[in-house]
């Protein structure tokens, strides 16, 4: 009797040294709830993303009207200096109260204010504008519209004409210094009329023989 007590202790102790070791060795310890990390939050779309490159200011411009006025000052009432025309690229410098600057700054006096050349935003576009036939007649029509003899040689003004502006001999500004085609005095016995391109000399001088279809210089 005396030894199986003895065994019942001892198997006891066995027990309660085994469930110290579990206790103390085994089992992780939970962390307070004051100790415990607080999480990051998951990183979002909107955090991962890159911010966007600004994008570049467009200066290349197509001049999208008929007859467009540069002007020195930002105000329709300015007398035009010059005329740019449809299908004109321009690289606008600045853009200020819906207007485009062309040009550098300058001083025509010593003392004066200083100056540029703008046009209106309105007459612009960034895309290279089409042409119809249609449209093109109509517009070398009004470069023309004031020639000797119009309505007898229109068709070959027309033609003479477009070919000159699209060969760049001519500019449509040249056009618009003379109003259209002039009637030679000096070939009396050919329908010969002439135009000036480039200038106001003599050497600037282009003749056009309507019957024959002939461009010939002095």
């Amino acid at each position: 009797m005396k030894k199986a007590l003895m065994i019942l202790i001892l198997l006891l102790g066995i027990g309660g040294a085994a469930a110290g070791y579990y206790l103390f060795f085994m089992k992780t310890p939970e962390k307070p709830a004051d100790a415990m990390s607080i999480e990051e939050p998951a990183p979002t779309e909107e955090m991962n993303a890159e911010p966007e490159p600004e994008k570049p200011v467009n200066t290349k411009f197509f001049v999208n009207e008929h007859k467009l006025p540069v002007r020195n000052e930002r105000s329709e009432s300015a007398y035009p200096v010059r005329y740019l025309y449809k299908g004109n690229q321009i690289i606008v410098l600045e853009q200020k109260d819906g207007w485009g600057r062309i040009s550098r700054y300058f001083v025509y006096k010593e003392g004066g204010p200083e100056v540029a050349e703008w046009v209106s935003m309105q007459g612009l576009s960034e895309t290279k504008p089409v042409i119809t036939k249609e449209e093109k007649e109509e517009i070398l029509t009004a470069y023309i519209n004031k020639s000797d003899d119009l309505k007898l040689y229109k068709e070959k003004f027309l033609q003479v004409t477009g070919k000159l502006i699209d060969e760049k001999i001519c500019s449509p500004e040249d056009f618009d210094e003379l109003k259209g085609w002039v009637r030679s005095v000096k070939y009396k016995n050919r329908n010969v009329y002439f135009i000036y391109c480039g200038g106001l000399k003599v050497a600037d001088k282009i003749y056009l023989d309507v019957n024959s279809g002939e461009i010939f210089y002095q």
